[in-house]
């Protein structure tokens, strides 16, 4: 019960800061939307952000994970209020390696067989999210699931699921146009 009054706060919060916005929008595919998630408005509002990172927060032990991960961009803002609230580390993961100094492509400490939860702003078919576990794996950590403030419901739950990863959202489409 707790959880979904912290849910109705957050769709709350979501839809008056127009941060889910409804209408006719072109998505970055091209593709034709009714509704817009502009997750960028949410991770620049401090109050927001530490929503979010507060629900994460709330559904993570330092017994459960040993560091906390975001891809760049949008998830950074999120990993970093999660590790605050938890204690536990934080890893940014880039979208590519970067072409000068150490050339890594995780920043933080990774070290062999961490417990690593994944962290997003909005997934729709979890692209990004299996990139940033495939990162996470392919430099020795163990992604334990992945958690996502938005989830449009377009397939990202499913394909997720396919590599044995549990995507755990904050919010879905279901959610908000049910509001």
């Amino acid at each position: 019960m707790y959880m979904d009054e912290l849910k109705r706060n957050l769709l709350k919060l979501l839809t008056t800061h127009q941060v889910i916005q409804f209408g006719k929008f072109t998505l970055a595919s091209g593709r034709e939307s009714d509704y817009y998630v502009d997750m960028k408005k949410a991770i620049t509002d401090p109050g927001i952000l530490g929503e979010i990172g507060q629900m994460m927060a709330g559904k993570i032990t330092r017994e459960d994970a040993d560091k906390i991960a975001g891809p760049a961009l949008g998830a950074v803002p999120i990993a970093t209020a999660v590790s605050l609230a938890t204690g536990i580390p934080m890893l940014m993961i880039r979208k590519s390696r970067k072409g000068y100094g150490t050339s890594k492509l995780i920043e933080g400490d990774l070290e062999e067989g961490d417990r690593v939860v994944v962290v997003e702003d909005v997934t729709t078919t979890g692209n990004s999210l299996l990139k940033a576990v495939e990162a996470v794996e392919d430099n020795g950590g163990v992604v334990i699931r992945a958690l996502v403030a938005v989830d449009r419901e377009e397939g990202a739950r499913e394909n997720l699921q396919k590599k044995g990863i549990k995507l755990e959202p904050l919010v879905t489409k279901s959610d908000f146009q049910g509001a």
